[in-house]
């Protein structure tokens, strides 16, 4: 097993971040890593349904396809189409049709742009005295306070380059929202998702309506339908606004932080495990080794926030020593609670594995288990900047 796993792992791993790499270049997040991730998506209806079925549940294939795969390219597209240089060629469109219009109705071309321009210079004359204003506004404020430091007469407050007193505490909340970019990105996406997750019910209620043939059993596959949606496709959509919105590093991270809690629970469990957390569920996962998971975790938010983040950003890490602890015990144990979800319909459904698809490691399921609920939290903790570059 442990062969297979360093065998099979470590050239994954180095695909998986050549990608990544690679992505991060292009103009178009995604590009690279959405194919791949599509790949791993079939798979993961595929192992969803071999569970279902397993557990006695059939719903129609193509409802969950339809409905998993159209909720994540709907998310990948609508957080594409809130980027800023999307924003301007559509912009660019629109105005050259209504030009094309003006031309037959209203004035002409050169006229608007003459109107313009003269517009854009007025802004730029207002623009110039305000900045002036203000210089001189600085240099009357500077030589007030040097007099009043002459004459010994300090006001109670002097104003710091960042423009709070000394002493004054940071106002600046460690739960304050993302830039305006980036939430309207987050935003545009979860609207979408919604609105994804509704025509996925929509299709699986129209799949078994027109399969009904006598009473039974209708109910649990439509349920099996719409959480197979739930499960992969909402909880996968938030990897891609993590990449659209925050950039490859964000992904990176929440995949490190996540993967070294697994290493840290296996590796601290197989020493000194003793205790059994969920014998019912996972017979090897210990209460030493989930301590041990937890704090590999925060060991690799400290990594992402001290090496990963300055070489992404080539500045000094913003991330408090609160916000890296959070970051690590909230993505971590998330993490840990996705394993035992998935040990729980495996169990349920009879089956030791979700999927022989990869080797040393069972299914796609077994690798994306821990992913799927650990993203929407990393994604939380980003747009309120508990974490942040």
């Amino acid at each position: 097993m442990l062969r297979w796993r360093l065998l099979i792992g470590l050239p994954l791993t180095a695909i998986v971040v050549g990608m990544c790499w690679l992505d991060a270049y292009l103009p178009v997040p995604g590009l690279i890593l959405m194919p791949f991730f599509l790949v791993c998506v079939f798979f993961l209806c595929k192992e969803t349904m071999y569970l279902l079925n397993a557990g006695g549940i059939y719903p129609r294939r193509s409802t969950i396809y339809l409905g998993v795969f159209g909720t994540i390219l709907l998310c990948w597209i609508s957080c594409c189409n809130s980027l800023p240089f999307i924003a301007r060629f559509e912009q660019s469109l629109v105005v050259a049709m209504q030009s094309e219009e003006s031309q037959n109705h209203f004035v002409a071309p050169a006229r608007q742009e003459s109107e313009q321009a003269e517009e854009d210079a007025n802004s730029i004359t207002v623009a110039k005295a305000a900045v002036e204003a203000s210089r001189r506004a600085l240099a009357a404020a500077e030589r007030a306070l040097e007099l009043a430091r002459t004459h010994g007469r300090r006001d109670k407050y002097e104003v710091s380059s960042s423009g709070q007193a000394p002493g004054e505490a940071n106002t600046t909340s460690l739960f304050q929202f993302s830039t305006e970019q980036e939430w309207k990105t987050a935003a545009f996406a979860c609207v979408h998702i919604l609105l994804a997750i509704a025509a996925g019910v929509l299709i699986a209620f129209v799949g078994e309506m027109l399969r009904f043939k006598l009473p039974g059993g209708h109910m649990i596959n439509l349920s099996g339908a719409v959480f197979a949606i739930i499960y992969i496709g909402a909880l996968g959509s938030f990897l891609v606004i993590l990449r659209v919105a925050y950039g490859v590093i964000a992904v990176v991270s929440m995949i490190l932080v996540t993967k070294m809690c697994d290493v840290g629970a296996y590796t601290v469990g197989r020493l000194i495990g003793r205790h059994k957390m969920a014998p019912s569920l996972s017979p090897g996962k210990t209460i030493e080794g989930a301590f041990g998971g937890l704090t590999f975790s925060i060991l690799a938010a400290w990594f992402s926030t001290a090496v990963l983040f300055p070489l992404a950003s080539n500045a000094k890490p913003q991330t408090t020593w609160l916000g890296i602890v959070v970051y690590g015990l909230a993505v971590g144990l998330t993490g840990m609670l996705g394993d035992l979800a998935e040990s729980l319909i495996k169990r349920d459904a009879m089956r030791k594995d979700s999927g022989v698809n990869v080797p040393g490691f069972g299914g796609f399921l077994d690798i994306f288990d821990s992913l799927l609920l650990a993203a929407p939290v990393a994604f939380g903790l980003w747009a309120f900047h508990v974490v942040r570059y």
